[in-house]
């Protein structure tokens, strides 16, 4: 494996009743990165990012992570959202991250670091019920960064914010990249990676059409539009 990268992923195939969701796909993903993973949906995304998070199990094809084979000791060094995350509503933001802290014995001293970066450190007694939907949207990202990962699964994470969510979203997460903290991030709205990708990842029909950079003399949605088409 390349030094420079966090993740390989080789050939990884999953079939469900013969139905093949991933087609040998392979993946790579370069450390202290924004990865950007694209497709319509029902392209096989949500799919990749689950095996990677160890959430479902690959029929076949390997998972290199930080330059060994995946097993699920990993998990400690990599946080994921992945569609909502689990919070409750009638605990502050405080009282959820105690909770998970607990669980993981993660200092208590970190949760007061997480809230700063995800911009909650003011919420006090606020009941999360309360939160508006980009607050929720940060308190998620706030408990998959709370054990320090390498390695930051965010599925879909702009789904469902207004203009300034989606403004403060973005920025939080090119932030993460300067903190020792490589993002996987899927998402059918294109601007948004524009915005946010170093590098980009295109599927469809559970094939990798595309992995590179984004040529920035070109039009993504042209782009896109024409990979998927092919």
């Amino acid at each position: 494996m390349n030094n420079s990268n966090i993740l390989q992923v080789n050939k990884l195939t999953k079939e469900i009743k013969k139905d093949k969701i991933l087609d040998e796909i392979t993946i790579n993903i370069r450390r202290n990165t924004v990865y950007g993973l694209l497709g319509p949906n029902g392209a096989g995304k949500s799919t990749t990012l689950k095996i990677i998070a160890g959430l479902i199990k690959p029929t076949s094809g390997e998972i290199i992570f930080d330059g060994h084979k995946w097993n699920r000791s990993d998990l400690s060094y990599i946080g994921s959202l992945i569609e909502h995350a689990p919070l409750y509503g009638n605990l502050t933001a405080r009282e959820n991250l105690e909770v998970i802290a607990t669980m993981l014995g993660i200092p208590k001293k970190r949760i007061d670091e997480v809230l700063d970066i995800v911009g909650l450190q003011n919420t006090g007694n606020k009941r999360v019920m309360n939160f508006s939907m980009g607050m929720k949207q940060r308190l998620g990202i706030a408990q998959a960064i709370l054990n320090k990962p390498k390695l930051l699964i965010l599925d879909e994470p702009t789904n469902g914010l207004d203009p300034m969510g989606i403004q403060e979203l973005r920025e939080l997460i090119r932030s993460f990249p300067h903190k020792g903290m490589t993002v996987i991030l899927s998402s059918h709205m294109l601007s948004e990676v524009e915005h946010l990708a170093d590098d980009i990842g295109i599927i469809n029909h559970g094939v990798l059409r595309y992995e590179g950079a984004i040529h920035v003399e070109e039009d993504l949605e042209s782009f896109f539009t024409n990979i998927v088409n092919v």
